[in-house]
């Protein structure tokens, strides 16, 4: 609550502290001397040029911790460095190709060290690694078969392995919810604390906000889109369903679509058939943007959100174009005459937004909300 409190009213003195928080002077003493000791708060006096003793203020210490996000895809592993305040400390971008889980864990663990030796900081003063992958998780067929999932990762206990080789915490993520955390904190969505982000990667994920907090479900499968049904007499499936929304809307569907019987790990060909109006290219994209119209509809009406947020993998002008080609959006409950946001918002945290989003929660789930910052360009210290 300390930390918290600090973090979002700023420098704070003992006495406006215990004023905010309601606790006694003495408990806040208490507690800001253990957060000091454990260098998470700094207390510095303050000149006001009058006489006697300056008054010291509490301040977050940015060196205090830091957490790590990495994504693991079929084509890259994504892996982003935070401090305590949220701050983008450092980044990596690996290029693989649908790694086996003893090369991926391997190549985890790799881009862990590496960001922490770019940072000239050590293991010891990360407080969480949060990994995100493409769900869902423990679902038989879905998650062990198909062209989107990562093949022979349904049984690995990633964390627990992963947390073995780092000696740290480690949590494994949907990548979609993960991409809902980084488009509220470093995207579109800082202002929005309810929100639905539709993350079009290799396949199609969801990610939830409720009240600021991340909505997992029982079992960190919530939000899992791309196996609902749009068209029930539709493509089947591999998860054996007929109409799925990602057998239209994805990175897959699109190279699919174009006759690859696999996914190249560079999307330029995807851009290109694009700006040029190849016929192919645009049946894809009308048939896609009414999946996206279906999705945030049906999004709406299940969660009302304040807004609906499409970003992912997907080269940025092909979402762009996606939303514009899904508009105008049928009635939902978003339909009020007295909108201040758009329904459908195109994201703005970038291609790393998920990994962004998993290096915000360890950070979140140890000491609360983190101040909404920009993390575009990489703090040099």
């Amino acid at each position: 609550m300390a930390i918290e409190t600090v973090r979002v009213h700023g420098p704070l003195s003992r006495a406006d502290l215990a004023r905010i928080t309601g606790l006694s002077v003495q408990t806040i003493s208490n507690i800001a001397e253990e957060l000091i000791a454990a260098s998470l708060l700094l207390e510095t006096p303050v000149s006001t040029g009058m006489r006697g003793k300056p008054p010291k203020l509490l301040t977050i210490n940015p060196d205090g911790a830091y957490s790590i996000g990495l994504q693991l895809d079929h084509n890259w592993l994504i892996g982003v460095l935070l401090d305590i305040t949220g701050v983008r400390r450092g980044e990596i971008v690996v290029q693989v190709d649908s790694p086996a889980p003893q090369a991926g864990l391997v190549a985890l663990e790799k881009a862990a060290r590496n960001l922490a030796v770019g940072a000239n900081i050590q293991l010891e003063q990360i407080c969480g690694v949060s990994v995100v992958m493409p769900g869902p998780f423990e679902v038989d067929p879905i998650a062990n078969n198909g062209p989107t999932v990562l093949p022979g990762w349904a049984d690995v206990a990633v964390a627990d392995r992963l947390a073995e080789r780092l000696n740290l915490p480690v949590s494994l993520e949907n990548d979609a919810t993960a991409a809902a955390m980084g488009e509220h904190y470093f995207g579109v969505a800082r202002q929005h604390r309810n929100i639905v982000v539709i993350f079009v990667g290799t396949g199609l994920g969801g990610g939830v906000l409720v009240n600021g907090q991340p909505y997992r479900g029982a079992f960190g499968n919530a939000g899992e889109i791309g196996h609902m049904s749009v068209y029930p007499e539709g493509r089947r499936c591999y998860c054996g369903n007929q109409g799925c929304a990602e057998t239209y809307l994805s990175v897959h569907a699109a190279y699919e679509h174009l006759g690859y019987a696999r996914t190249p790990p560079a999307y330029d060909e995807l851009v290109d058939r694009f700006r040029t109006g190849e016929r192919q290219f645009d049946t894809w994209m009308n048939k896609a943007a009414i999946v996206l119209r279906l999705l945030v509809v049906n999004l709406e009406n299940l969660f009302d959100p304040e807004a609906v947020i499409v970003n992912g993998f997907m080269p940025h002008p092909i979402l762009a174009e996606l939303q514009r080609r899904a508009l105008p959006l049928p009635s939902s409950v978003a339909s009020r005459r007295r909108r201040e946001v758009p329904r459908l918002i195109l994201g703005a945290a970038g291609q790393k937004v998920a990994a962004l989003g998993a290096a915000v929660l360890p950070l979140f789930y140890s000491f609360g909300h983190l101040t909404h910052v920009s993390a575009a360009i990489p703090v040099k210290r």
